[in-house]
């Protein structure tokens, strides 16, 4: 009898089993996915007007390539489909604000996940100037530096908000990869560095951010070091030193004397020229500095042949701000 009950209470075991399995393996299969857990990348990060722009999907919480994924727009749907992680397009114009709908549903999931995406197509201008390059009087060009020179970086937003003095934007800066921590906050739209002597190239980036959360942009420029060069201008007694020709090899020298003027262009002589030496030489043999360095007064003796100019000009504080000029004047 004690076996027969076994034997039942075995069997029932055996049927209960059977019949709970099915359930228990869909109530495994029910995924609780959260909204948190499907991530949103855009390529670029901050995209400008009319950039072609990428928006991916993906998840560690769940399959993406085997949900169901809708994306809307303002005119209806864009795509649709299983596993369609992906959707580019191209931005549209500064001052307007796109909005794109994702609908997701997880394989084996009851519910259903909707992200909002907004894209506020944002422009910024990144101009640099040279703070302590040296150029010439009425030099009508751009200022630019040498290596160990400093630079002045300026960040200028384009958008509306911006241009009626409504908005209030916070600045990053990075310098070759590096956040520039003293440079960044808010309303900090300029950035003051000194290159470093051993960078030919400063990679600058600046991220900027409205308070209000409508308008966000990204730049980068690259900022090449400049070799600086000396050039020589003939001084007149009556006008002055004439900047607009510079002296060439071969200038003949047809007056009883000449004063030249050599102008070390983007050393950074602004605030120090005299922490800078002046060297002379004439055919090789070196002659006492003048009292004013950067001019000299040629007086020869005889006619013909030729005078060989030598200028170097050097920092006393720092490497690589030197500079070499030669002039060849026919006697």
């Amino acid at each position: 009898m004690n076996f027969i009950r076994i034997k039942f209470l075995i069997i029932v075991f055996f049927v209960v089993s059977i019949i709970s399995t099915p359930f228990f393996v869909f109530a495994e299969m029910q995924i609780d996915v959260q909204e948190e857990e499907i991530i949103v990348s855009t390529s670029p990060k901050n995209p400008e007007p009319y950039d072609d722009v990428s928006i991916s999907l993906s998840s560690f919480a769940t399959d993406l390539n085997k949900a169901i994924i809708t994306w809307q727009g303002s005119g209806g749907i864009l795509q649709s489909g299983i596993g369609k992680t992906d959707y580019s397009f191209k931005a549209t114009g500064p001052n307007t604000t796109m909005t794109i709908t994702v609908t997701i549903k997880p394989v084996g999931s009851v519910g259903i996940i909707t992200k909002k995406i907004y894209l506020s197509p944002s422009e910024i201008e990144l101009l640099w100037e040279s703070v302590d390059g040296y150029v010439p009087p009425f030099y009508k060009g751009k200022t630019l530096f040498s290596r160990g020179g400093k630079i002045k970086a300026v960040a200028i937003p384009n958008t509306n908000t911006i241009k009626s003095g409504n908005g209030n934007i916070s600045y990053s800066w990075k310098n070759n990869g590096t956040i520039i921590q003293d440079a960044s906050g808010y309303n900090k739209n300029s950035y003051v560095f000194k290159n470093d002597l051993f960078d030919t190239t400063n990679n600058i980036t600046v991220i900027a951010s409205s308070v209000a959360e409508n308008y966000n942009a990204e730049k980068t420029i690259s900022i090449p070091a400049y070799s600086p060069k000396v050039l020589f201008y003939k001084k007149s007694p009556t006008e002055g030193v004439v900047y607009n020709s510079a002296l060439s090899d071969g200038t003949f020298l047809d007056e009883d004397e000449m004063t030249l003027v050599a102008e070390p262009y983007y050393l950074s002589l602004k605030g120090g020229e005299d922490s800078f030496s002046y060297t002379w030489t004439i055919n090789g043999d070196p002659i006492k500095t003048p009292s004013k360095k950067t001019e000299l007064t040629i007086r020869p003796t005889s006619r013909g042949g030729y005078a060989q100019i030598n200028l170097v000009v050097e920092s006393l504080k720092q490497l690589f701000q030197k500079v070499t000029g030669q002039l060849k004047l026919t006697l």
